[in-house]
């Protein structure tokens, strides 16, 4: 996952508007320093203003920038 990239929650946000949640843009992904630990990747969500932040495990990449 890198910036730049479309991704989405694999099985949707529960309870909460489908659309809002279906694509958002990689803004930035924050690897930590163990190597055993999960990258954060920070998303903006269509139709969203704010910025939120993820465990990689949490979205799926639906499409690759070049």
């Amino acid at each position: 996952m890198k910036r730049g990239d479309l991704v989405k929650h694999p099985g949707g946000i529960r309870n909460v508007c489908d659309d809002m949640y279906a694509m958002g843009i990689v803004l930035g992904v924050h690897h930590p320093q163990n190597p055993a630990g999960e990258a954060q990747v920070e998303v903006l969500w269509h139709n969203k203003q704010s910025r939120l932040v993820y465990h990689s495990s949490q979205l799926e990449v639906i499409s690759e920038a070049r």
